[in-house]
């Protein structure tokens, strides 16, 4: 403390006066980790270039190839180093908080939402520097896992002075297009970059929009750059950008396509693993280097033209993967106009199906006529149970060219639709409907798949809840506009752009949509945050937070091009647009929401470095290196943890603990309060909803809110303020989710209590594995009380209250697995068999049983995210699908058709079982039993496995090749619930040793009589040999000068003494 006092008023007599932190912003890069405390750090690209990302390497190196460095900005660079030593000094200390995503499908990795939480350090960044003045920085290691290539780092501070500043995230992905020469320039591997953008980009240039698969693509392309073959690259949403000229192959062209040649990349659309572009109406694909992504398809040298025989005209994207897969729409052209695809990405491989029905019909030759031309506009994807395909036609009449619009339903055939109505109401309160003046025109469509809304636009924005059924119109969106583009936050609100650049903003299941530019807020915002020189807006978009950001190209004075990136503050700009003076919302929001863990399902990890003992507190580059290397085992003992085999006790912590490898490495962890999600956390109460719900079958979720209204609401209407506060709910689907609310009047305390319970209705009649294919709903709770614009100032800035989405999964959670008890297993065996015949050298990983001993096997339900474990007492069915004898190169797996022969009771007369349950019958009518004949267990009783091993199984006779090692076999088992209660499928593989196999019955039957033979033998030999001496025959083999023939040898005395039959070796 003394120090820190010493250091501010040196500071002060140095001139330096106390900053204001408000000011300033954090601005976090990589660094690579032989750049660490050099100003070279960060990379131009921004995100993670995958020659870094060498496994082997890492290995090696014990240790990421990258760190975490930050810094506050506050105006200029001297400023900046001020305030962060003055930061430092007087105890601000920052937290990153890596988020990483999990993959779009799951086909090597189980689906897991985590983050770790890592203390940053601080070091200097002049090394010989010994003095506590000393410019510095923060630092952190950047980890990251396999299977996540999209990660997101929060930074957030624990401030001990009257200084604040928020939290702010960025996004540093994995860029599997770029590589970083030995020259530290970057080269793109689909095209060449281009440095000098202000060749190339023109202000007033019309804006474009940003496609691409929401949360999950590493890499954003952004097109529409006049007469030139370039798009603008970044995997840190502009953060970073890259201008890159797409080195594509001119084409020739299609005879199919009749339209004008144009240099320009129309249309993109990023993927997880892909880029899509249109270029002269030819869709090309590039396959990204993710090795991150272990997909089967390899990754492209050049680009890939698809649908070669098709003239693309459009794409149509669809930003939500589902069921494991990503989709996109293809529009044909030219003479194949009326046609339309749909493109399936998996595991890196791209299919395309043309929407077709039984009869080959396409949409157009479905609802079409002479009469009229037709076209396909847009399409949209309903994928909350089987896919469903949505197509909206244009119909145009050759004689008076009138136009009228059809929705067709796809699902294998096309089912019509109404026309879409000519009469639209023009509110969700006034019923009776009012004929528009306005000749509708559409030209695209946007499905909400947590909402369930269909949203058509053009020269007007309708929308349906229930499809084909009813429309409304969205009121104060003119007619003289027409929309370009639309874009869904996926959390409650959407903007659209229109010809004329006019940006409009809305939320879901309200009637009214906003302008925000231009507006009077837009130029108060114009005001505050001045852009020199000209600039022009590229594309609108929603970042991973879900906050709207502008991107915007401007040419400064010198006559330097720029791409900025800033956001836009919609709140503020509505207050300022839609009232004359800053209001405030009319009550107060009280969340009590407990352990939002167990229904997020977010497993966090919160890590902080060694403790520093110099007077300084500043680490050196040692210590980093260590701080990293400590994060790269946690992560390799959290991908451990993923394990078949359990223990009930069991945590990445905890197996670090145990084992003898990490036993200094578990003290460093206590020293220094390294710790994980524990199950102590479930008693604790947030003061807000979580991010998301998850939901198994008939479970629940429960809040409460207080909403307590404002003093001067209360002295100007009295207790009809608190009467008049209402809650209300709207489910998405009343099939699946029930939404029960509960309302206390207080009116003591100035406002009203509600209990709130979501629950499962039990409808999805599918069991999948954990984390796939769930069914996502979106429930809205508004206040009643509160006007359509309500505003609270919090300490993130102003905030939109009153109307509350809480986005709700339905499925099986992910996080939950079933596995293997070996050790209760073990146990409960020794204590119910009352021997303990185990191996001599036991490997944790295989658990070994003795043959004679019953096996009652005992399986766990884990909760990795909270890190608790229960017995499973569900039922499941358990096989053996696989083994080999002495060691695990001999294991192999069994055909289907041996599964069944070794496991099931139909197959009991072919002598093959394995192995049956010690209590059943021997006609097994005792015991339950599935149709194919496999034995279903109670996990709440102790079910005996008894080891049969007939003539005609694997393990019949196993013999040991070594004579000290007793004969064992490797078993491989599967095992699957077949609980009713729950969503979750449960199917995993684990192994055994089973030792001291007893000989078959053949083969004892062939040693006995070699024993009897033997014994005979020795007997008939002492009676010959007394015999023998008593006529004088019997000569000892010393006597022999050379060895007899066998006929000089009487018979029985070749059986008797087989020495002077045999040669040595042959005895």
């Amino acid at each position: 403390m003394a120090l820190i006092v010493i250091v501010l008023l040196a500071l002060s007599v140095l001139g330096f006066k106390p900053s204001r932190a408000g000011e300033c912003e954090w601005v976090m890069r990589l660094c690579k980790t032989d750049l660490v405390s050099t100003g070279l750090c960060g990379v131009r690209t921004g995100g993670m270039e995958v020659q870094d990302l060498d496994h082997t390497e890492m290995h090696k190196n014990v240790g990421f190839p990258y760190y975490l460095k930050l810094d506050l900005l506050c105006g200029f660079k001297e400023s900046s180093e001020r305030v962060v030593l003055e930061d430092l000094m007087t105890g601000l200390t920052p937290k990153a908080v890596v988020m990483f995503q999990e993959p779009t499908h799951p086909t090597h990795f189980k689906p897991q939402r985590l983050e770790v939480e890592l203390s940053v350090v601080s070091l200097s960044e002049n090394a010989t520097c010994g003095s506590e003045m000393c410019e510095c920085s923060w630092y952190a290691p950047m980890p990251f896992i396999n299977g996540s290539v999209v990660q997101r780092v929060k930074v957030k501070s624990i401030e001990m002075g009257p200084q604040h500043l928020p939290e702010k995230s960025f996004a540093f992905n994995v860029n599997g297009y770029m590589v970083t020469t030995q020259k530290r320039e970057s080269e793109a591997y689909f095209g060449t970059e281009i440095r000098v953008i202000e060749d190339s980009l023109r202000v007033g240039s019309p804006s474009f929009p940003l496609w691409a698969v929401v949360d999950h693509a590493p890499v954003l392309l952004l097109p529409g750059i006049p007469g030139l073959k370039t798009v603008l690259m970044t995997a840190t949403e502009f953060q970073d950008t890259s201008l890159i000229e797409v080195s594509i192959k001119s084409s020739s062209g299609s005879l199919e396509c009749l339209q004008v040649e144009s240099s320009m990349i129309q249309e993109t659309f990023s993927t997880e693993s892909s880029l899509f572009v249109v270029y002269n109406q030819e869709l090309y694909r590039f396959l990204g280097n993710y090795s991150l992504l272990p997909l089967s398809a390899p990754p492209s040298d050049t680009w890939e033209k698809v649908l070669s025989a098709v003239c693309v005209s459009g794409l149509v994207p669809v930003s939500i993967p589902h069921h494991g897969r990503e989709y996109f729409y293809v529009l044909g052209g030219g003479l194949q106009i009326g046609t339309l695809y749909r493109a399936e990405l998996y595991d890196g491989f791209v299919t395309f199906t043309e929407l077709v029905d039984s009869l080959g019909f396409t949409p157009c030759k479905f609802s079409s006529s002479p009469d009229f031309s037709c076209q396909v506009r847009s399409a949209a994807q309903n994928a909350q149970t089987d896919i469903t395909d949505i197509v909206l036609i244009e119909l145009l009449f050759r004689e008076d060219q009138e136009r009228s619009y059809i929705l067709l339903t796809f699902d294998g055939d096309f089912q019509m639709s109404e026309i879409l109505p000519q009469f639209i109401a023009y509110g969700q309160k006034q019923r009776q409907q009012k004929r528009s003046s306005l000749n509708l025109k559409f030209s695209g469509m946007t499905l909400s798949p947590s909402t369930g809304i269909l949203y058509i636009w053009g020269n007007s924005l309708i929308f349906s809840y229930i499809l084909a059924y009813s429309f409304w119109q969205d009121s104060g969106f003119p007619s003289d506009q027409m929309i370009k583009y639309f874009t869904l936050s996926y959390d409650g609100t959407f903007v659209f752009v229109t010809e004329n650049e006019e940006l409009w903003w809305g939320q879901e299941r309200t009637d009214s949509v906003f302008r925000l530019r231009p507006s009077q807020g837009w130029n108060e915002l114009s005001h505050l945050q001045p852009l020199s020189g000209d600039h022009s807006t590229l594309t609108v978009f929603y970042d991973g937070d879900k906050e709207l950001q502008e991107v915007l190209y401007t040419v400064g004075l010198d006559g330097k091009g720029c791409i900025v990136k800033r956001k836009i503050p919609v709140v503020e700009i509505l207050s300022f647009s839609q009232l004359s003076f800053l209001s405030s919302c009319p009550f107060d929001l009280e969340y009590s929401v407990p352990h939002t863990e167990r229904f997020n399902r977010l497993q966090r990890y919160s890590v902080n470095p060694q403790l520093v003992t110099t007077s300084s507190e500043l680490h050196t580059t040692r210590l980093l290196a260590l701080y990293q290397g400590f994060v790269y085992h946690l992560l390799q003992l959290h991908a451990q943890y993923l394990m078949v085999i359990g223990d009930p006790k069991e945590n990445p912590i905890w197996r670090m603990c145990n084992s003898v490898l990490y036993k200094d490495l578990c003290l460093y962890l206590s020293y220094n309060n390294v710790s994980g999600v524990t199950t102590d956390s479930k008693e604790l109460m947030t003061a807000r909803l979580p991010d998301r719900v998850y939901l198994d079958r008939t479970a629940s979720f429960s809040f409460s809110l207080f909403i307590r209204a404002h003093q001067l609401t209360l002295e100007s209407i009295g207790e009809r303020a608190v009467n008049d506060i209402r809650m209300f709910a709207t489910v998405p689907n009343s099939k699946y989710l029930r939404v029960t609310l509960q309302r206390y009047v207080k009116f003591n305390y100035g406002g009203v209590l509600y209990k709130v319970t979501v629950a499962d209705k039990g409808m999805v009649e599918d069991q999948l594995f954990p984390g796939e294919r769930l069914l996502h709903f979106s429930v809205l709770f508004r206040i009643g009380i509160s006007p359509r614009q309500c505003f609270q100032q919090t300490d993130l800035g102003m905030v939109l209250s009153g109307l509350q989405n809480l986005p709700v999964y339905i499925g099986c959670p992910p996080g939950n697995r079933l596995v293997f008890d070996a050790s209760s297993t073990l146990q409960e065996g020794i204590r119910l068999n009352r021997r303990n015949f185990s191996c001599l050298n036991p490997d944790p990983v295989t658990p070994c049983f003795y043959y004679k001993n019953l096996f009652f096997p005992f399986l766990l339900i884990q909760d990795v995210v909270l890190g608790e474990s229960r017995k499973f007492l569900g039922s499941y069915t358990l096989k053996v699908v696989g083994g080999g004898p002495h060691s695990r190169k001999n294991i192999h797996l069994y055909s289907p058709g041996e599964v069944l022969r070794y496991n099931s009771l139909n197959y009991r007369s072919e002598k093959s079982l394995i192995w049956d349950i010690n209590a059943c019958e021997k006609d097994g009518t005792s015991c339950n039993v599935t149709e194919e004949g496999f034995f279903i267990f109670n996990g709440s009783r102790n079910n005996g496995i008894r080891w049969l091993c007939q003539p005609n199984s694997p393990c019949a006779d196993v013999v040991s090749n070594n004579p000290a090692v007793s004969p064992r076999f490797f078993f491989i088992f599967e095992v699957s619930n077949r609980d009713t209660g729950t969503y979750c499928s449960h199917t995993f593989r684990f192994d055994i040793l089973v030792h001291d196999f007893p000989m078959s019955s053949s083969r004892r039957f062939y040693v006995i009589l070699l024993g009897e033979n033997s014994r005979a033998r020795r007997d008939l030999q002492v009676q010959t040999i007394e015999t023998d001496k008593l006529v004088g025959r019997y000569t000892t083999p010393q006597l022999y000068r050379s060895q007899p023939s066998r006929s000089q040898i009487p018979r029985v005395e070749c059986a008797l003494t087989p020495s002077l039959s045999k040669k040595p070796e042959d005895s």
